[in-house]
């Protein structure tokens, strides 16, 4: 940097002097700067604060606007240390009387006696078989089993690998056998623990042994043939009654015994638990109020960033800002608003009970009135304020909706449709003759009633004669035969789940000419398909759920007792908290009123540094003007200076007159 030099020759203090003629010329628009700046920040956070207020009140809204909250129910019980309960928005309100006599349980098996975990045990295969298991306590033996419906054996191999009473354990509880195994020292010994994974009679095993190398493994079997495990603990059903109806349960929690409620068993009973269902009128006021204050927040925060002092003429930071007066006055609207076609007795939160506060825009709530409203029917909230549907058939129950559901009218139908047992034979017909060759005799019983016998023994010559042949022998009997590829199909003539077809008896020339051989075929079925507005449905537990890119989408109803046919309609309106969520998204958005403001704040501040930028710049160029200036002016005194010195010194050489007369 350069050595400055001003003011040697004047003697003035040309540095303070050019600090002070820049400063005068920059200092007010860098004042205005600094205090457009400070606004922009501030009016930044402000806008960052209204923002993170409505994402909170969105969240609320959004809650708010399930409508299972409103309409839900409630399960109250007696004696919560024996027996609790839920209840669902479908379950009927009423009281219950339950009695637990049994709680369910899950079989226990312990093997004999070893010296440790490590001890061999033998090699083979385990097979487990889940199913019900009679037990004789007397003689420690297995007296019957019978096993799961569709439930396949486990096998486990048991080789050098894992043939300890360890590798054992670990080997049944990697496999998926229904049963969890470990080892308990008793003291007398290691023996290995069986315990089910499941409750209930039909979850118990049976374990069978195939030794395939060294002995003992057989041991661990566990059948009518050999018990050598002993059931410490059998699987049993819980056994009790509701309202006197005896019910078992192969779970301590009983979900399907009444329609909507679920009892969770804890111990026996010494006298009736009531269980009472009723509307869940807290939840529903809690929703209300969670609505309310979710406002009222947000309202607040509003308020706070607006408001003006007329008492110090004091405004805030954001008085009179369009974007935060227009995003109030639409929200207000919104709450405002009233439902088109509700389907209830009101359409607004007035209605309700819900009014502003004239002074500061906050809602309040009249309790007294909106009580006696959810006391009557609290249907009647859900309506003004979530998405519901209100059916006109009593068998069908609005369950929810999506963000998808459209508001409208939806027809409901259910068309049932049912198909016919069956049996093919086995191979097409290969001898139509029986002249000389014996008979061919089998027997078809239709829909579980007795045989009917069929017998050729005439000369037929063709396939299409010895179908006829059978038909006349089957007339009544309930079935038709019929030829495809000169292969036999025998149909019963009813439908539905209980429509079969059974072979019970084949000689031998029905065997190898007929192609029949004794079996059961194909049981007829019956099955209800739901359509909203004539499109599908998905069908869950008895819940259907409009499909993906319909006007229904996401709209779930609840068939009750498998209801077919015209199932009337369901009217699904939005109600106010569903457009509210909607509208507070758009405000949100991306591209929506805050961000458009919030970057046109960001954006201002930017321009405040080309701003700075450009006044540092003129600054520079004002130093440098005075200073060339002030330089000049250094100058031109110096040369003064040097004039001034020079007619001093030559002044001085010249004789003061008449100084001889001194």
């Amino acid at each position: 940097m350069p050595i400055t030099a001003t003011g040697i020759g004047s003697g003035l203090d040309v540095e303070s002097l050019v600090s002070q003629l820049v400063l005068s010329d920059v200092q007010p628009t860098e004042n205005r700067i600094n205090s457009s700046e400070a606004r922009y920040q501030a009016e930044l956070t402000a806008f960052g604060s209204l923002k993170s207020a409505l994402s909170a009140f969105q969240s609320i809204v959004a809650s708010s606007a399930a409508s299972a909250q409103y309409v839900g129910k409630s399960a109250s019980t007696s004696q919560a240390d024996t027996v609790t309960a839920s209840a669902q928005q479908s379950a009927a309100q009423a009281t219950y009387a339950l009695e637990v006599e049994r709680l369910a349980e899950a079989q226990s098996l312990a093997s004999g006696t070893y010296t440790a975990s490590t001890s061999t045990v033998g090699t083979g295969i385990l097979t487990i078989t889940l199913g019900t298991v009679s037990y004789d306590t007397n003689t420690q033996s297995v007296t019957g089993f019978s096993a799961k419906t569709e439930a396949t054996p486990t096998a486990i191999t048991i080789d050098d690998s894992n043939n300890t009473l360890s590798g054992v354990r670990d080997a049944i509880n990697a496999s998926s056998a229904g049963v969890v195994a470990s080892i308990v020292n008793d003291g007398m010994g290691y023996r290995l623990v069986l315990q089910g994974t499941e409750t209930g009679a039909e979850n118990a095993v049976t374990i069978s042994v195939s030794e395939t190398g060294d002995a003992g493994l057989s041991d661990l079997a566990f059948n009518e043939s050999n018990s050598n495990l002993a059931q410490t603990n059998g699987a049993t059903n819980a056994a009790l009654t509701i309202n006197g109806l005896e019910i078992t349960s192969s779970s301590n929690t009983v979900s399907s015994a009444v329609e909507g409620v679920s009892f969770t068993l804890k111990k026996t009973t010494t006298a009736p638990a009531t269980i009472v269902v009723a509307e869940n009128l807290e939840a529903a006021r809690a929703g209300v109020n969670n609505l309310i204050n979710g406002f009222n927040t947000l309202n607040s925060e509003i308020n706070s960033l607006t408001s003006y002092n007329a008492e110090t003429s004091t405004a805030s930071l954001l008085t009179g800002d369009g974007t935060v007066r227009n995003l109030a006055r639409t929200i207000r609207s919104a709450l405002n608003a009233a439902v088109a076609d509700s389907g209830g007795a009101y359409s607004t939160l007035a209605e309700l009970g819900i009014t502003s506060n004239v002074i500061d825009g906050s809602l309040s709530v009249d309790t007294t009135k909106l009580d006696a409203i959810l006391a009557n029917d609290p249907s009647d909230v859900a309506k003004v304020l979530a998405s519901f549907g209100t059916p006109t058939n009593i068998n069908v129950q609005f369950v929810s909706s999506t963000a998808n559901t459209q508001a409208g009218s939806y027809a409901v139908v259910g068309n049932e449709t049912s198909t016919s047992g069956s049996l093919t034979a086995d191979s097409a017909i290969l001898v139509t003759s029986y002249n000389g060759n014996g008979n061919a005799t089998f027997s078809v019983a239709v829909d579980g009633g007795a045989a009917v016998e069929v017998t050729l023994n005439n000369n037929d010559t063709t396939t299409t004669e010895v179908l006829d042949r059978i038909n006349t022998a089957l007339a009544g009997a309930g079935v038709t035969a019929s030829l495809t590829n000169n292969i036999l199909t025998f149909t019963s003539d009813s439908t539905g789940t209980a429509s079969t077809v059974e072979i019970t008896a084949a000689d031998a020339n029905a065997i190898a000419g007929l192609g029949i051989s004794v079996g059961t075929g194909t049981a007829g079925s019956t099955s209800v398909d739901y359509t909203i507005n004539g499109n599908a449905t998905t069908a869950n537990d008895n819940v259907i759920t409009g499909a993906v890119g319909t006007a229904e989408e996401g709209l779930s109803l609840r068939i009750i007792g498998n209801a077919i046919g015209d199932l009337g309609s369901v009217g699904f309106t939005l109600g106010l908290v569903n457009p509210l969520n909607d509208l507070i998204s758009q405000l949100l958005a991306d591209d929506g009123l805050i961000d458009a403001r919030l970057d046109g704040l960001t954006s201002s501040v930017a321009d405040i540094t080309s701003q700075r930028e450009a006044l540092q710049l003129r600054a520079d160029a004002l130093e440098k003007r005075y200073r060339n200036q002030f330089n000049g002016l250094e100058t031109l005194i110096s040369q003064l200076n040097t004039t001034q010195s020079f007619l001093t010194a030559a002044l001085s050489q010249f004789v003061e007159p008449l100084s001889f007369k001194k």
